[in-house]
């Protein structure tokens, strides 16, 4: 949830450039604390760390417990039996760390974990083997802890918290100042796609549609310097049929005048003789 980062910057701007100076000290203190890590998975994994390497028992069940309230009281009631064990699987990786820690203050954290922790584990049959952890003195060759001393055990009980927060926080809902950016990028993404099919729809058209050509045509025309020049039926007569059809003109001319003695032919040049 990269994003929430985003929003934090964005909403410390607008009050920023609102002039609520006192809103923005107050909301840096609130970053500064912030328990939920803005949602980062690896930060909120890394606290949980912290507190089991430095035996931290309060800070661990307060940090879990207010994951608990904010995220996973919420999940359903079949998810609970799963979150149960990652929780009881991280208080094992408690007692393992604090009793590699070097020193003999590891008994002590190992006594303190285990009374404190009566009252919740003594019911369970699982943990009927830890209260004696205290008093095992090599517990990795021992039969019933050797699993929980393995750096396989170990990091599989990371991953999977992990995968847990990366899934639950992937499900949760989004208030909307936070969806903004996958919405807009969601709406230009069809933007882009309906842009696109219309280009490819007017492709189309223009290749079936007698229109089209008249387009490029005319578009093709526009590029031209100058109108282009007005042309006649007749420019494309050969110009050899053209000076063939002139000769025959000037012979019918003459076998005119040498008809000038035919009746039609008299009338007209008895009209012209009587004008002369």
């Amino acid at each position: 949830m990269a994003h929430i980062q985003l929003v934090d910057e964005l909403v410390r701007e607008y009050l920023l450039y609102r002039g609520f100076t006192l809103t923005v000290k107050a909301f840096d203190n609130d970053l500064k604390s912030d328990k939920d890590k803005g949602f980062r998975v690896d930060k909120i994994v890394d606290q949980i760390v912290h507190y089991i390497n430095i035996s931290d028992l309060n800070g661990l069940k307060e940090y879990w417990s207010h994951l608990d309230s904010l995220i996973f009281s919420k999940l359903e009631i079949h998810v609970q039996p799963a979150v149960r064990k990652i929780e009881y699987s991280l208080y094992k990786l408690y007692l393992v760390t604090a009793f590699q820690n070097a020193g003999s203050v590891r008994n002590d954290k190992v006594a303190e974990f285990l009374s404190k922790m009566l009252p919740e584990l003594q019911g369970q049959s699982e943990w009927r083997d830890w209260f004696m952890l205290p008093y095992v003195q090599k517990p990795e060759e021992n039969p019933s802890f050797s699993l929980y001393f393995t750096r396989t055990w170990q990091d599989s009980v990371l991953v999977s918290l992990h995968n847990l927060l990366a899934t639950v926080f992937q499900c949760m809902p989004q208030p909307t100042l936070t969806s903004y950016e996958s919405d807009a990028t969601l709406v230009k993404r069809l933007q882009d796609e309906i842009t696109t099919l219309k280009g490819k729809s007017q492709q189309t058209t223009e290749k079936i549609s007698p229109i089209g050509h008249q387009s490029r045509l005319a578009q093709y025309s526009e590029r031209l310097t100058g109108p282009l020049p007005l042309v006649d039926d007749f420019s494309a007569i050969p110009s050899e049929q053209f000076e063939g059809g002139i000769r025959e003109a000037r012979g019918l001319r003459g076998l005119l005048r040498q008809m000038g003695g035919s009746p039609v032919m008299g009338r007209k040049t008895g009209r012209s003789q009587s004008q002369n």
